[in-house]
C-alpha cells in the first residue's frame, strides 16, 4: 500500500479528533501532528507519534525507511529513541506487511549486534523483544 504523502493521518484514517479538554503540550502536539501532511514529518515528529501508538499504520513504514539509513536515527531524546518508541508498541509487528516485518528486524539486528550503542537497558530489552515478534514463530 502506498501512502500519499500529501495526506494527513486525519484524512487517512477519516477522524477528526474534537478540540482537547486538556491542553498539555503532548496532546497539542499530537493533535497537531495529526493535522500535518505526512511528507512534513520529521524524526522526533514520527518519534512522538510512534510512541504514543498513534497512526502507526502510517507512520511506522516511514520510520523503517528512516531507521534503514539509520539505526540510530533519533529525535529530540538520544540517538536510538525512534526505534526506542516503536519497540514500546506492542501492537506494531502486526500492522506491518512481510517485507516490513523483514525490513524492521533487520534494523533491530544492528542495533543489538552494535557494541557501544548508548541505548538505556530498556529499550535494548524493548527491541530483542520486538525483534522476537517480528521472527517467524518456529514449527512445532
Amino acid at each position: 500500500m502506498t501512502i500519499p504523502d500529501h495526506m494527513t493521518l486525519e484524512q487517512l484514517e477519516k477522524d477528526i479528533w474534537p478540540e482537547p479538554q486538556f491542553r498539555s503540550y503532548l496532546i497539542l502536539t499530537c493533535r497537531r501532528l495529526r493535522k500535518t501532511p505526512l511528507a512534513h514529518f520529521s524524526v522526533e515528529d514520527l518519534r512522538i507519534m510512534l510512541g504514543q501508538s498513534i497512526g502507526t499504520r502510517y507512520l511506522l513504514p516511514r520510520a523503517i525507511a528512516v531507521l534503514e539509513d539509520d539505526p540510530f536515527a533519533s529525535g529530540d531524546f538520544y540517538e536510538g529513541d525512534l526505534l526506542a518508541a516503536i519497540a514500546r508498541d506492542p501492537g506494531c509487528a502486526g500492522l506491518i506487511t512481510a517485507d516490513q516485518r523483514t525490513r524492521l528486524a533487520g534494523i533491530c539486528r544492528i542495533v543489538l549486534a552494535t557494541p557501544d550503542h548508548g541505548l538505556p537497558d530498556a529499550d535494548i530489552a524493548g527491541i530483542a523483544t520486538l525483534l522476537d515478534a517480528l521472527l517467524p514463530s518456529p514449527a512445532p
